[in-house]
């Protein structure tokens, strides 16, 4: 019998705190998510998974805060990387949440023409950072799943204001982990905003997850994660754990 898998949808974009919304409404337990987070960055967050609805669907809105003593400044990656590495959360949830930063700082570092280890995750950034992609790391150890896949995410076109001025939608971060990662890109025309954050893109990248457009699920449960852009779209990740589905015998 196979084991079982999580499935990733992303129809109206993805983002690190959509995704990790998704895996809690999934049941993945939120204090437990906290109470590995603290092992990483305790007494610097606050962290509440709330109901949220619309257009008639039920999920979660992840709403996180930095503390007001949280330094100013920026974390490198090589620093986020140690810290995940000394900390006491389980061997593959590090493994996990390195995996992911290794493949945004990675991308971010060819964009600006800077090394991967000193690519920069800037103040409030880069707490949502380590509690979207570690917590992620973190839910997706809880389910015990080893297999991922996903459909093609969907992305606005257009362009964004970003610190270094207006960047092209996919942006280019984005761009470059999706190149040769398996994964298409769709790109909504009517959508002139960002909707594939690069946390959102380096969480299926890093996990390995694989494209399958219509894949043959036998559904245990699915979860909804709702993101904070208004796209006049539902703006919701949803995640199905369940078991792949063979076909006949």
């Amino acid at each position: 019998m196979a084991g079982r898998i999580l499935y990733f949808e992303a129809p109206d974009g993805i983002s690190g705190d959509m995704t990790l919304g998704a895996l809690i409404d999934l049941g993945v337990n939120a204090d437990e998510i906290r109470h590995e987070l603290d092992k990483i960055i305790p007494g610097e967050y606050s962290f509440s998974a709330r109901p949220f609805e619309r257009n008639g669907i039920h999920g979660i809105s992840l709403d996180i805060e930095a503390k007001e003593d949280y330094g100013h400044g920026h974390r490198h990656y090589s620093d986020i990387k140690a810290m995940i590495e000394v900390s006491g959360i389980s061997e593959r949830a590090k493994s996990r949440a390195i995996a992911i930063f290794d493949v945004i700082a990675e991308a971010e570092a060819f964009v600006h023409q800077a090394l991967k280890e000193e690519v920069a995750f800037h103040e409030v950034g880069a707490m949502d950072s380590i509690i979207d992609i570690v917590g992620t790391a973190i839910a997706t150890d809880l389910l015990d799943v080893s297999d991922f896949y996903c459909s093609a995410p969907r992305d606005g076109s257009g362009t964004i204001k970003c610190q270094h001025g207006l960047i092209p939608v996919p942006v280019p971060a984005v761009m470059k982990m999706a190149e040769n990662a398996g994964i298409p890109i769709i790109i909504e025309s009517d959508v002139s905003t960002e909707m594939i954050t690069p946390t959102g893109f380096g969480i299926i990248k890093g996990l390995g997850a694989k494209f399958e457009p219509c894949l043959g699920i036998v559904p245990e449960k699915t979860g909804y994660g709702f993101g904070k852009r208004d796209t006049g779209r539902l703006g919701a990740v949803r995640v199905t754990l369940g078991e792949k589905y063979e076909g006949e015998e």
